[in-house]
């Protein structure tokens, strides 16, 4: 397929004025690959939504929770669960409180994923993830993230292994806990794909897990 035959739709509800700074390396590699629009007007979403079917739709903050977007989310849901790719990335995780995330899993995907550790980690691609396309992907990258707990084994995407501890400049490493939480997850919902990446630093890492989650 060509570039234009890629579409991808970020929807920045709540766009802080760092983000595009922060993420050129993502943006720049989505606009190599696909033709890419956004928008961070409620209006504007809503208008795209109604007459577009995106290759995947990009969540790159945490203003879809707010309810006063509740139409905007029930777009959203419609259209992963007839088959569309939805990835909550960018500055999703950093922004988005935690009983807020756990009530948008919950209530509104139908997922039993809830916030778990905030902690940095290397962790490492898990062979028996449902994505398809994990060629791409690096074998193990560090990141700091918030992860998600209660994620089905083969819904996360990269997870912590028995030699991983957390990395911090001001406390000494200790084991991770949990080897079932994980940062990376990409599960299925309806006929569609709910992705999400806890990254809280634009990773190089997680810029390639975002273009594979959207299939580019």
């Amino acid at each position: 397929m060509s570039t234009s035959e890629y579409r991808i739709f970020l929807l920045s509800l709540d766009k802080r004025s760092f983000f595009d700074e922060m993420y050129k390396p993502l943006l720049g590699a989505l606009a190599s690959k696909a033709s890419v629009q956004r928008a961070t007007k409620p209006a504007a979403a809503i208008s795209y939504l109604s007459t577009n079917t995106p290759t995947a739709i990009i969540v790159t903050d945490p203003g879809i929770v707010k309810r006063e977007h509740s139409a905007i989310l029930e777009k959203v849901i419609s259209y992963a669960s007839h088959g569309g790719i939805v990835i909550l990335a960018g500055h999703f995780s950093s922004f988005v409180r935690p009983d807020d995330l756990n009530e948008f899993f919950h209530s509104r995907w139908n997922v039993p994923w809830k916030f778990g550790e905030y902690q940095r980690t290397t962790l490492r691609l898990n062979p028996q993830a449902r994505l398809a396309n994990k060629a791409g992907l690096p074998a193990a990258y560090s990141q700091k993230a918030v992860f998600p707990s209660n994620v089905p084994l083969d819904a996360a995407l990269y997870l912590p292994t028995e030699d991983s501890v957390t990395e911090s400049l001001v406390f000494p490493p200790m084991p991770v806990a949990d080897l079932k939480q994980t940062p990376v997850v990409f599960a299925p919902v309806g006929e569609g794909w709910l992705g999400y990446v806890g990254d809280v630093n634009a990773e190089v890492g997680s810029t390639a897990v975002v273009l594979a989650m959207c299939g580019l």
